[in-house]
């Protein structure tokens, strides 16, 4: 009998009865969001005052929250966080504008009222025509970042709030909550300041318009 061997057999046995089963890949947790002041924005002291409203008031839910991350259902600072519909439902109650609650009634409403510009080809550049009428202040609406299986009748999945131009180094940004996105190259988690960033070309998530929300002068 080989007595060695099956030691050692026995032994290598053991050993992978020991070792844990390798369980699901966790998803990273991205850190708190970035914030920034009106102050920083190129285009603010020249906006009309419904517009710099708008703006501080969203800029100020954030500077005046420790974290509000991403969270789904969240409509207030009292859930613990925001989604992405919730934090504009409550930015703009803030300021004193009536919104819906979700971003496919948001989308609708702008359009309702005449406010909405419609994007029906896929662009990639910030400097394409189609989005010569965007003013800070303005709503942006994304579809196909998720699927939807509430019965909504158009497949916005995701609205921000754009700001404009920052001073130091001219990026276009944008307030909302999201888990993911991000500013100057670094993921965040929740409610603050990222990146405009239209998607590219073959990716799931399509921009699918902008506009004025109800209650803003429009420009």
């Amino acid at each position: 009998m080989n007595t060695p061997l099956i030691f050692l057999t026995l032994c290598l046995a053991a050993h992978c009865r020991a070792q844990p089963a390798a369980g699901p890949l966790v998803k990273p947790a991205y850190g708190k969001p970035a914030q920034l002041d009106a102050a920083a924005l190129v285009e603010f002291e020249a906006l009309p005052s419904d517009r710099q409203r708008l703006i501080e008031t969203a800029l100020g839910v954030a500077r005046d929250s420790p974290w509000l991350p991403y969270k789904f259902g969240g409509s207030t600072p009292e859930d613990g966080g925001f989604d992405c519909s919730g934090a504009m439902y409550f930015v703009m109650g803030k300021a004193g504008l009536e919104p819906p609650r979700t971003s496919a009634n948001q989308y609708e409403w702008l359009k309702t009222h005449g406010r909405l510009i419609e994007i029906s080809a896929q662009i990639t550049s910030m400097d394409d025509p189609l989005l010569k009428k965007l003013h800070p202040g303005d709503l942006l609406f994304w579809g196909g970042t998720y699927p939807p299986s509430d019965g909504r009748s158009v497949n916005i999945t995701h609205v921000a709030l754009y700001l404009g131009h920052e001073k130091v180094g001219l990026r276009a940004v944008m307030i909302n909550a999201t888990d993911g996105r991000s500013y100057h190259g670094t993921k965040s988690n929740g409610y603050g300041v990222y990146d405009f960033q239209l998607p590219r070309e073959g990716k799931r998530a399509v921009f699918m318009g902008y506009g004025t929300p109800p209650g803003i002068a429009e420009r």
